[in-house]
């Protein structure tokens, strides 16, 4: 088991008439996704886990600039501000257990907008595949599911998968998918403010 000390987080969100669930962006390091995850109070008072949704690596999701990947879980017995012991397992990367202690941040859902204010994109062709970067250049955290380049506003409902990844200032969602790309396009994210209440957000490419 490597003890990490990366930039990791635990968010923890308390949807109102929702079981409590926790967000965990963990450092993955080119892998596909989360594993497995095993978490719980250091003093050994309760623990909670699950196993992670079979990944495909064709789809991506990360935040930069330290390449956490996401995974969503029930809370347990997780309280905002306790501590919390975390070992996971990557699938599509490096088959070491990864372990670390973090904090759960409680996220105030009332203060999540699906604004695309001070939002930047980028979109890149890979290959058979384009590469969408959203960085959060606002004051605030932004909940997003999926961010796409198209030419439109895409027609499939925004909820898709439901809320992906909770986005600080500062940092970038990249969403690596199939697809074509061509200047015309623009970049479309899923901005959540509830498990399944979305905005599509039309964001400018630079």
């Amino acid at each position: 088991m490597i003890a990490l000390l990366a930039a990791a987080h635990a968010y923890l969100f308390l949807w109102p008439g929702q079981p409590a669930k926790v967000l965990f962006l963990l450092p993955g390091e080119g892998a596909c996704g989360i594993g497995t995850i095993t978490f719980g109070a250091p003093d050994g008072s309760w623990t909670g886990g699950s196993a992670g949704a079979e990944a495909s690596c064709e789809f991506r999701q990360s935040v930069q600039p330290d390449s956490l990947l996401p995974i969503w879980v029930d809370a347990a017995k997780a309280t905002p501000g306790s501590d919390i012991e975390v070992a996971w397992t990557v699938q599509g990367g490096a088959a070491k257990g990864r372990s670390v202690t973090l904090k759960a941040e409680p996220v105030g859902v009332d203060s999540l907008k699906p604004s695309g204010t001070g939002l930047v994109a980028k979109a890149t062709k890979v290959k058979k595949s384009v590469r969408v970067e959203l960085k959060n250049g606002g004051s605030r955290a932004l909940l997003f599911g999926d961010a796409v380049a198209a030419r439109s506003r895409p027609d499939d409902s925004c909820v898709g998968d439901g809320p992906q990844i909770l986005l600080q200032p500062g940092e970038t969602l990249v969403d690596t998918r199939p697809g074509l790309l061509s200047k015309s396009m623009q970049v479309w994210a899923a901005a959540f403010t509830g498990p399944k209440q979305c905005h599509w957000v039309e964001v400018q490419r630079r």
